[in-house]
């Protein structure tokens, strides 16, 4: 079983409104993937799913200055002091052609603020798979032919992947529950 594994980040920004980020409740990162064999391998494509409870205080003023490298995340849900987001990243893994059975996993989820008004997520990931043996008929005996040095790279999706990376989200829960009520008791009329 063949292991990769690297470091990925993402800085995030909130509207005035919310405040300024101070500490972290809670913060996960679930990647979601579909596997396509090409002959140039096999692609792994989706998202990597972050959702975060944040503490914000309002008194303090977010500096002036911040790279274009940070997101707006203007859909903060806001309660009292904590405020609640979601956020999806492109996932994108290039594996050899002699990759098989790849499982993904995100580790040590984390979330820091810099007192500037930013808050960055960071994670590690880890993909596994197997190699798959290719075996060469010679007239006395089988022999196995020489395995490729395992790679991981990090490509741009196609608007069809993104279907699939929809379906995933929709599929998420958000930490809000729900009530069913029933309305047997409830008169009413319908018109012919």
């Amino acid at each position: 079983m063949e292991k990769k594994q690297w470091a990925m980040q993402e800085n995030f920004y909130f509207p005035e409104n919310a405040g300024v980020p101070t500490g972290v409740q809670s913060v996960t990162v679930t990647p979601g993937y579909t596997e396509e064999r090409t002959e140039d391998g096999l692609r792994l494509t989706g998202i990597y799913h972050i959702a975060a409870n944040v503490e914000f205080d309002k008194e303090t003023l977010r500096s002036a200055e911040l790279e274009d490298s940070f997101i707006l995340i203007d859909d903060v849900e806001l309660d009292g002091e904590v405020g609640y987001f979601e956020y999806a990243v492109p996932l994108n893994i290039d594996l050899p052609p002699i990759a098989e059975s790849p499982e993904l996993l995100t580790t040590q989820a984390t979330g820091k603020t810099d007192g500037q008004g930013t808050y960055g997520v960071v994670w590690n990931v880890e993909c596994a798979y197997t190699e798959a043996v290719v075996l060469a008929e010679e007239p006395e005996e089988a022999q196995v032919v020489a395995t490729v040095t395992p790679f991981v790279a990090i490509d741009s999706t196609s608007e069809t992947e993104m279907d699939e990376v929809l379906s995933f989200i929709t599929e998420l829960t958000d930490g809000v529950s729900t009530t069913e009520f029933r309305s047997n008791d409830v008169f009413v009329k319908s018109e012919s």
